[in-house]
């Protein structure tokens, strides 16, 4: 027996943030024809249901991402000419609790947000409060290939466009504490923007479990658990232009180490599609089934496009720990947001500062 069906969701606003699109054509052929879905309709919400559970984690992880790149722990790098260059890699992430042990996270249907951003930063002093720093990188799977692939993903085509810039101005300068112990480094409010394009193509794995859905192998209608065992491919397309604020205070211990910490706010606005193709068997392991069907009750397939926008606002809270070896200076940086703590992004850089 074979259906198909197509199920539209409404525009909605979710967490402040829009599904702008969301669309599944499922199609699945039972093991036997005596073998029927009765619950087919709950099976298609379902469907939807967990491929818009992962739309909005893609989506927030681009946001987090986006706002990497300057990973900077002096709150003034110096008059002109003063200036520093660099690298840094990091990472936006959502849905992190997808990797704790034992999570519900890792079975219900939702896998993790990450996006990573790996740039150029480089920075120049302008007066004696304030500098300008920046970031730029484009890559492409024909200019680097990773080589990505873990069990529940393979990376085969990429493009990824990262720039941005911040201007800052220090409030407050140093002030000596405790001389060579503990100083406090400066205070410093900053405005910038950030654009970030991608494009990915993947394959892997892609495991659901469905709930209790009713079925009938002749025995009469039953609600059993359905577990979905299947291999993907899908593309994931996004653009995102933020503008953000922060005010961050910097610290100095022993003359080498330096942390930091502050607030910020980013103002979103952007897309992400999502298009998601899994091919693969629905299951379950319901005392009473058939042992002749091995647990197998269909072939089952879903094409998906869906596409969401990131939160439109982001207030976050930064905290970072840089190593000053006087022209080198090595730092390590994350942000979480506030609005559920476990959106989060990383990022460490390498920078030379004269």
């Amino acid at each position: 027996m074979k259906t198909t069906a197509i199920l539209f969701s409404c525009l909605c606003l979710v967490c402040l943030r829009d599904s702008l699109l969301a669309k599944t054509d499922l199609s699945y052929t039972t093991v036997n024809p005596a073998v029927t879905i009765p619950g087919e309709t709950e099976l298609e919400q379902n469907v939807q249901e967990i491929v818009n559970k992962n739309g909005p984690f893609i989506s927030n992880s681009f946001a987090m991402g986006n706002l990497t790149g300057y990973p900077v722990g002096e709150s003034h790098i110096g008059a002109f000419p003063h200036m520093q260059f660099g690298l840094f890699a990091g990472m936006g992430g959502t849905n992190m609790a997808y990797f704790d042990k034992g999570s519900k996270a890792s079975s219900d249907g939702t896998m993790p947000g990450i996006t990573p951003n790996v740039a150029l930063q480089f920075g120049i002093g302008l007066t004696e409060k304030t500098d300008l720093l920046g970031k730029f990188f484009l890559l492409s799977d024909s200019i680097l290939d990773p080589g990505l692939s873990t069990d529940m993903v393979t990376l085969q085509k990429y493009t990824i466009l990262s720039v941005g810039g911040k201007f800052r101005y220090q409030i407050f300068g140093k002030q000596t504490i405790l001389p060579f112990l503990f100083n406090f480094g400066g205070l410093t409010f900053s405005v910038g923007g950030d654009v970030m394009y991608g494009r990915f193509e993947l394959t892997g794995d892609y495991d659901a479990d469905y709930g209790n859905i009713s079925i009938d192998w002749g025995a009469g209608a039953t609600d059993v658990p359905l577990n979905f065992s299947s291999q993907y491919d899908g593309t994931i397309l996004w653009g995102i232009f933020a503008l953000s604020t922060q005010i961050v205070a910097y610290f100095e211990v022993f003359g080498i180490f330096q942390p930091y910490t502050g607030f910020g706010l980013a103002a979103n606005y952007g897309y992400s599609r999502i298009k998601f193709n899994a091919d693969g068997d629905l299951t379950t392991d319901a005392a009473g089934y058939p042992p002749a069907y091995a647990g197998k009750v269909a072939d089952m397939t879903f094409l998906s496009k869906n596409a969401y926008t990131p939160y439109y606002v982001i207030p976050t809270y930064i905290v970072g720990l840089e190593l000053n070896l006087w022209l080198m200076k090595i730092t390590a940086e994350t942000m979480a947001n506030l609005y559920n703590l476990s959106d989060i992004n990383a990022q460490l850089g390498v920078r030379f500062q004269f």
